[in-house]
């Protein structure tokens, strides 16, 4: 599977718009070293296979990376979905589906501030931090845009759109009272298993929703949120790959026996992209060393980080989990060595609970716990009071 892109019949497009020379220059510059990057990860893929990585425990659930996990999360308001601003684009053909590099001129608060907060000084923020991205693919009459990626040290999130080639809605969507769709794909995006290896990444959580930014049109958002744990090498470079193949929705009501109606499959195809992780991390390290007690064993401090968009914890635990339950889906999660409530206060008085979600690993006789969490809504660091984990409590000085 190969990618070609040619940058003469891209620059003959752009005469069309108004653009200098030496901007056309650059985009089909960058165009045809992004074309370029694609065919080398496609051909590495075919040589040594690419893979997800494994998901490590959650509050009640460990789950596989290559899953968008729903989660019903308040919704945080309404801003206008991003437009594309240029029309012409470099054609790049991955699998069934095509990923096209629109050249967006949009700004990252245009698809976020539905997310993180739609405040003059939010936005200003998110367009500090995040970054648009511009990139699509199509697949049986169905187009799934990347629309913005922002970001922390450890964690990530994207906006998706999600729309029909001809305009039409998806008439099987719902809302929930949270404000959220019952639409949803069986697969996001992920980096591969061979840049896990190389930058030390052991697991990742995550999980993703759908809204509707725009009433006024029939596309809907898709949020994926993410975190990686066990490495401190940063994510910002490295290549995100998006792969999905179902197109699903939960209907309403419940089976016999209670349980939910099982989803059903709207449309299926090949969305297959690739863009860059971009972001400005403007994690401040807060310090660290402190020891404390969580779930009833002795644990030290190793790092504390804040940003406008989270935070992360790293602790040691002078205990051993024993191993996981055999599927994977852990029953008695508090039982375990990582678990313990994180929380952060705020200056206005307000508590966000981060969760007692988390990912561990094993050094010698103790467990290495990692928690990160994006905030409901962006943050300025100094309107951050304390952090409180376990029994302990850091004020934010």
């Amino acid at each position: 599977m190969s990618s070609t892109f040619d940058p003469t019949s891209y620059r003959s497009d752009l005469n069309r718009l108004s653009f200098s020379d030496e901007q056309k220059a650059h985009m089909a510059a960058r165009l045809a070293e992004t074309a370029s990057d694609r065919t080398a990860e496609a051909k590495e893929a075919r040589e040594n296979g690419t893979g997800k990585i494994l998901e490590l425990h959650g509050a009640g659930a460990a789950h596989s990376a290559s899953k968008c996990v729903r989660r019903p999360k308040a919704r945080r308001g309404r801003a206008q979905r991003i437009a594309a601003a240029l029309g012409i684009a470099a054609m790049l053909t991955i699998g069934g589906g095509t990923a096209y590099a629109t050249g967006t001129l949009a700004r990252a608060a245009d698809s976020l501030a539905a997310v993180f907060g739609a405040g003059p000084a939010q936005t200003e923020l998110i367009d500090h931090i995040g970054r648009p991205i511009g990139a699509s693919c199509t697949s049986n009459g169905i187009t799934i845009t990347a629309d913005a990626i922002i970001g922390m040290r450890h964690a990530y999130a994207v906006v998706y759109t999600i729309e029909k080639d001809d305009g039409a809605a998806f008439d099987e969507l719902t809302m929930n009272e949270n404000g959220l769709y019952n639409l949803f794909l069986n697969d996001c995006g992920d980096i591969n298993e061979l840049t896990a290896l190389r930058l030390g990444i052991k697991g990742g959580q995550g999980y993703s929703y759908t809204f509707d930014a725009n009433p006024s049109d029939n596309a809907i958002q898709l949020v994926e949120m993410k975190s990686l744990t066990g490495s401190d090498a940063t994510l910002v470079g490295e290549t995100l790959h998006f792969n999905a193949s179902e197109l699903l929705y939960s209907p309403k009501g419940e089976q016999a026996d209670g349980r939910a109606l099982p989803a059903e499959t709207l449309a299926t195809g090949n969305w297959n992209m690739s863009f860059k992780i971009d972001y400005d991390d403007l994690s401040v390290d807060l310090p660290a060393g402190q020891s404390f007690t969580v779930n009833g064993h002795n644990a030290v401090v190793d790092e504390l980080a804040i940003s406008p968009l989270g935070a992360t914890i790293t602790y040691t635990v002078d205990a051993v989990d024993g191993p996981s339950e055999p599927t994977g889906l852990e029953t008695n999660s508090e039982s375990r060595a990582g678990y313990g409530n994180f929380s952060v206060t705020f200056t206005d008085g307000t508590t966000e609970e981060i969760g007692s979600g988390y990912g561990s690993w094993r050094e010698g006789g103790k467990t290495v716990v990692q928690k990160t969490r994006l905030f409901d809504q962006i943050r300025d660091v100094d309107d951050i009071a304390s952090i409180t984990v376990g029994d302990l409590t850091v004020p934010i000085q």
